[in-house]
């Protein structure tokens, strides 16, 4: 044999088996068992140095707190503008309180001892978007500044002392006995930037001889209770605290019991927490890298945390960070006007075009008219002048059909026993005529986008926000109370029924003349009462227009089907 043949057989073999040794797919067993171990042995010394650091940062902790003392007495500074008051606390530098001042945003007071919300209270006190117990938990107070890594020995609970204050500005300093970082944090309202804003500005200062590295975050959190997260049968309730994140153009929303996992993403626009009509979020306010993270705490609190990148302080320098707040109802201009993608924290859904022409409309005509209800209705005339082209004809159709009905009724009669042959000659009947038998669900499909987009307006506006019409209807985006318009409303589309002649068979008719009428009040107790008086004001005009087109229908005779000629 050729020694060459030889050399390649040899080489080829040895290739193979190198390669089948080093697969990972075909490792022998001992070498995987091995990988194994070894895997689990440095999980193990990882988890153990974790133990080690969480036990060194607790007896640092420990000792902070016994060279402490007792906790000084807790002061508070206000910052208060036409909008809204915010009150801070040493603890934490925190802000404790935020309430609007506008008398639209009230809420029912909060029954701190088990958590819930006092919905027959006489009284209603001004939304305050701290919704977490500073009296109890004030570690959960939003606008906190933590260092989640690095700085072992910092308290989490921080006591800070008021520096500097102001009618525009206050001014926390934590200095902790024995440590080497020092910070300070200044609230300033920001009027020029528009309503609802203020700037945090935190800065971190290393008085030490030492290099310290550390990552911070600045948090926003707020409470739901077990009694707020379950709505009516067709909405979420009003004060579902959910997370929010606006990053790398996509947007993230949580409530707390998705937030079993906590979510990261990258590239913040804000982020903060929300209800259907309040946002608290936070801006990065400058050019810094940042994170947003977020999850729920055991005392059912949402966190979401503004998360910066690792900072190294040399000794005697200062790291500062800047984060804008916005803490206000989520109306949409105002969202608009403070930039950052704000606006995408109003949940308009997929039919946001249209949501957002029926908001600009019904704010133009309650500038008006003062009254909410009214503005509803004008929004309602509008809406069916616009399709006035479409519904006529439709209108007509149905008019046409009820002159048909002495040759339908015939057509009834004589193929009551040919299903197939009435139905082919009432077609025939209908086309010679220019009928068309469908075109009475015309408007009801033509209004149902608009009925969609104006249910998720009055749901998401905080414009609307218990935004009432006159009598019992107190809150124009929640249900009638005493169910008044939604019977009246039912009674009106009955009667629409009842004029509106429909092709097919008798019974089905019938069936159809109670069953939509019945079905829609059905829908409409659990609806927002704004959206049931634009559904009633809708059937009002469409029976005016109905009554109109039949007073001003000429008595001519129909063409009769060829079928029936011959017959």
């Amino acid at each position: 044999m050729d020694w060459k043949i030889i050399v390649v057989i040899v080489v080829g073999l040895s290739l193979f088996f190198f390669v089948r040794q080093c697969s990972r797919d075909d490792a022998p067993k001992y070498d995987k068992i091995q990988a194994q171990e070894r895997a689990e042995r440095a999980a193990s010394l990882d988890q153990k140095k974790i133990n080690e650091a969480e036990e060194a940062r607790r007896e640092l902790e420990e000792g902070a707190r016994a060279a402490r003392g007792t906790r000084p007495a807790e002061e508070t500074a206000t910052l208060e503008t036409a909008d809204f008051k915010a009150t801070f606390t040493t603890r934490g530098g925190s802000l404790r309180s935020f309430t609007l001042k506008d008398p639209q945003y009230r809420e029912p007071p909060r029954n701190w001892a088990d958590g819930t919300r006092n919905e027959k209270a006489e009284t209603y006190v001004p939304v305050n978007l701290v919704t977490t117990n500073p009296d109890v938990w004030d570690i959960n107070n939003p606008l906190r500044f933590e260092v989640y890594e690095g700085l072992p020995g910092l308290l989490p609970e921080a006591d800070y002392r008021v520096v500097d204050g102001a009618t525009d500005r206050v001014v926390f300093e934590y200095d902790q006995p024995g440590f080497p970082i020092v910070i300070t944090k200044k609230f300033e309202v920001d009027k020029k930037s528009g309503p609802y804003q203020i700037w945090l500005t935190v800065q971190v200062r290393n008085r030490g001889p030492s290099r310290h590295r550390f990552r911070a975050a600045v948090v926003q959190q707020g409470y739901q209770h077990a009694s707020e997260t379950s709505g009516g049968m067709f909405s979420k309730p009003p004060n579902l605290q959910q997370a929010i994140c606006r990053y790398g153009g996509a947007t993230f929303r949580s409530t707390i019991e998705k937030l079993e996992t906590p979510f990261s993403g990258m590239g913040v626009s804000f982020a903060g927490v929300e209800t259907n009509y309040f946002l608290a979020a936070m801006i990065p306010g400058d050019a810094t890298p940042t994170t947003c993270f977020a999850y729920a705490t055991p005392q059912q609190v949402i966190r979401t945390e503004l998360r910066f990148g690792e900072v190294e302080l040399e000794p005697g320098a200062a790291k500062i960070f800047k984060i804008k707040n916005y803490l206000g109802p989520k109306r949409f201009r105002v969202l608009r006007a403070a930039g950052h993608e704000l606006t995408e924290a109003v949940d308009f859904g997929w039919l946001w075009p249209i949501c957002q022409f029926l908001l600009a409309l019904l704010l133009a005509f309650q500038s008006w008219f003062v009254n909410w209800g009214v503005a509803i209705i004008l929004l309602t005339v509008v809406v069916k002048v616009v399709l006035t082209p479409l519904t006529h004809r439709s209108f007509v159709s149905a008019e046409r059909m009820r002159q048909l009905k002495p040759q339908v009724d015939e057509l009834n009669v004589k193929y009551k026993d040919d299903a197939q042959a009435k139905q082919k000659a009432m077609m025939d009947l209908y086309k010679q005529n220019g009928v068309n038998p469908l075109g009475g669900c015309l408007p009801t499909l033509l209004q149902m986008p608009i009925w969609i987009a104006l249910y998720t307006t009055l749901r998401t506006s905080p414009e609307l926000y218990r935004a009432p019409f006159f009598g019992w209807i107190r809150d124009l985006a929640s249900p009638d109370p005493y169910f008044v318009t939604p019977i009246v409303m039912g009674g009106l589309m009955f009667v629409q029924q009842r004029i509106t002649p429909m092709a097919g068979d008798s019974m089905q008719n019938k069936m159809m003349m109670y069953f939509m009428p019945i079905m829609f009040t059905a829908m409409m107790l659990f609806l927002p009462s704004g959206l049931t008086l634009y559904i009633l004001v809708s059937t009002v005009l469409s029976i005016l227009h109905q009554y109109y087109i039949h007073r001003r229908s000429p008595r001519t005779a129909m063409a009769a089907p060829r079928a029936a000629r011959k017959g």
